[in-house]
């Protein structure tokens, strides 16, 4: 098994702890992203907290990686032009405190038993799953979540590319229920294991 990275700006937002080092978590700080060899991490998990400018000008080293393989989980608000297909972040109309989380389908046990309920809120406070959406995804993407207006949320595309795209549109579903006593504190484990499943699957280690 080998680790996943967290790509992200190193601020304390971003800033990985003992549990996530011991589930096999690499903190790579985006600006060390060219000193890097991709391809020896089961993982590439691209968190909210990024350099947009600083992500397209490397993009070709992420189009590298996934023609040979690789798997990422892209969790920004992407606006620019890198990672191109994935479509642009758009912000939702609908009001954060009305706002529904609707699941539609698990992916190698990603999202298995998590109440929807437990995403909308966090503290009691609704709106910090996710802001946005995304208005036209891939074809042959597969949708995991949408909103009550069926406007997809996150999604996983592994035609586009020889790997694996996982696009959520704005929520870094890793981190920000770490500490919930609910259903959705299961999430961020969910999401390793999914990249890992995924990463053996493409390498052939597994049978599908």
């Amino acid at each position: 098994m080998n680790n996943i990275l967290y790509l992200g700006i190193d601020i304390q937002f971003a800033r990985l702890n003992d549990t996530d080092h011991k589930r096999g978590l690499t903190f790579l700080s985006q600006y060390d992203l060219p000193y890097t060899d991709l391809n020896t991490y089961d993982g590439l998990i691209i968190s909210t907290h990024i350099d947009e400018y600083f992500m397209a000008e490397h993009d070709d080293q992420l189009q590298a990686y996934l023609n040979n393989g690789g798997v990422i989980f892209s969790l920004a608000e992407k606006g620019m032009d890198w990672l191109q297909q994935v479509p642009d972040w758009k912000r939702s109309p609908l009001s954060l405190k009305d706002r529904e989380v609707h699941i539609k389908k698990t992916d190698h046990g990603f999202l298995e038993n998590i109440q929807p309920k437990h995403l909308e809120y966090r503290k009691g406070v609704r709106g910090f799953f996710s802001r946005g959406y995304f208005e036209t995804v891939p074809k042959a993407a597969e949708v995991l979540i949408t909103d009550q207006n069926n406007d997809v949320i996150m999604y996983v595309d592994r035609a586009s590319t020889n790997g694996t795209i996982y696009a959520g549109a704005g929520t870094d579903l890793y981190r920000i229920y770490a500490d919930e006593d609910n259903s959705a504190n299961q999430a961020g484990l969910q999401m390793l294991k999914a990249i890992r499943k995924e990463a053996a699957l493409i390498k052939g280690r597994v049978k599908s």
